[in-house]
């Protein structure tokens, strides 16, 4: 790992669950030194599940690769001296931690910059620090709600959350972005910093092309349009279901608003209706005429996919230059082998679970080659660390381990 970007660099991590671990983990892809910091014998509280409590969960597993796990007790003073003597070391601190637990902990911002003034201290919670909802407990629902997002998404009569947490690995990817960010800005004006970031920011900033109708509308609140598209009322933009329909064998059909735009007599050539094409249907001839008029549109569609499953149906329409995207779940990506050949899927092999195939790094570079690592067994490192980092002797290690420190 010596030749990588963040190579040399030393985290101090001290998250848990899904946004941090998210943010940790592709600073530990990059090459950075990621010392987790998990509580003694039981580990962070997204090591173990109820249903396998002497097993690590897949989500642990997924969420922590290449890191190094140690163990702390932080609420003993000497396990508090513990992770004093790494800040010092370290070039960031990262926490995700509930409201004001670091500063219960005694290692707040200021007191860690006195340790090390270099230090990059990096906080994400629910909300921002600075406003009325700063002492609020929050999880990913909570910031997708809060944060624009639901308010766009579902039915007309009824808001539906993402069935992915986009608030939590979007808000830790964003946070070690902005980690990077820091440590640049170290290099080339000497000074260290904190970063805060909230998962609410995040999701009103993903969330910026809800802006555009909003000002466009005379400032109401946008509509929830289901599969369609939310800046106007255009056809086709639709999810349609296809052979052998199953619970997941769809297909989303969008043809481009744009003036002038082709796709949808594209469309209408591969599905063997020219009738249809803008010159030869009145009610067809623009995106809003055939929303006006789209049972006409979504029935020759749905009538053309009773023959063709979603892969086919993508695979024709694309090549027509029609954007279509197939409904691909967890099973379809981890078994189709493009994504194991161009490393988006990987193959670790984990103590406890065997052979799993998990997600990679999605950003490819030319020079960069990202090694995957398992996730660590809890207490892994803690010899490396407190022992070759810190210069703790073998019986001192002996000592915190007995009273339970580490």
């Amino acid at each position: 790992m010596a030749n990588k970007p963040l190579s040399g660099y030393k985290v101090l991590d001290m998250t848990q669950f899904e946004s941090g671990t998210v943010c940790t983990e592709a600073l530990a892809w990059l090459g950075a030194e990621v010392y987790k910091v998990e509580r003694p014998g039981r580990g962070e509280l997204g090591r173990r599940g109820v249903a396998e409590p002497d097993k690590d969960t897949y989500g642990f597993l997924i969420m922590n690769m290449n890191k190094k796990s140690i163990t702390c007790n932080a609420k003993d003073p000497e396990g508090l001296k513990l992770l004093e003597a790494l800040v010092k070391e370290c070039d960031v601190v990262v926490e995700n931690m509930g409201p004001g637990s670091m500063d219960k902990l005694g290692l707040t911002y200021e007191h860690c910059k006195e340790l090390n003034p270099g230090i990059i201290y990096a906080s994400l919670k629910g909300f921002s620090q600075v406003g009325p909802y700063a002492n609020y407990p929050a999880f990913d629902p909570i910031a997708t709600h809060t944060g624009v997002m639901v308010s766009a998404t579902g039915l007309p009569e009824q808001p539906i959350k993402c069935g992915i947490s986009v608030a939590d690995s979007g808000t830790g990817t964003m946070l070690a972005m902005s980690i990077i960010t820091a440590l640049l800005h170290r290099e080339r004006f000497g000074v260290g910093q904190r970063v805060d970031i909230a998962m609410q920011d995040f999701m009103i900033g993903l969330s910026r092309s809800q802006w555009e109708p909003y000002y466009a509308n005379g400032r109401v609140p946008n509509r929830r349009v289901a599969n369609g598209m939310p800046l106007e009322d255009v056809a086709p933009s639709d999810t349609y279901p296809c052979k052998p329909y199953g619970v997941n064998d769809y297909v989303h059909i969008y043809c481009s608003r744009a003036p002038g735009s082709k796709q949808w007599d594209n469309l209408c050539e591969a599905i063997g209706r020219p009738d249809l094409k803008q010159e030869n249907c009145p009610e067809m001839s623009t995106p809003r005429e055939r929303f006006k008029h789209r049972d006409i549109c979504d029935n020759a569609i749905k009538e053309w996919l009773k023959d063709h499953d979603k892969f086919e149906a993508m695979d024709i329409l694309c090549k027509a230059d029609v954007p279509a995207g197939a409904l691909l779940d967890v099973n379809d990506i981890t078994n189709d082998p493009q994504y194991i050949e161009r490393g988006m899927m990987v193959d670790i092999e984990h103590p406890q679970r065997g052979k799993v195939r998990v997600p990679g790094f999605a950003p490819k570079f030319s020079e960069v080659e990202i090694e995957y690592k398992c996730s660590p067994e809890l207490g892994g490192s803690n010899e490396e660390v407190y022992g070759g980092l810190l210069g703790l002797s073998p019986e001192k290690l002996a000592e915190l381990k007995e009273k339970k420190v580490i």
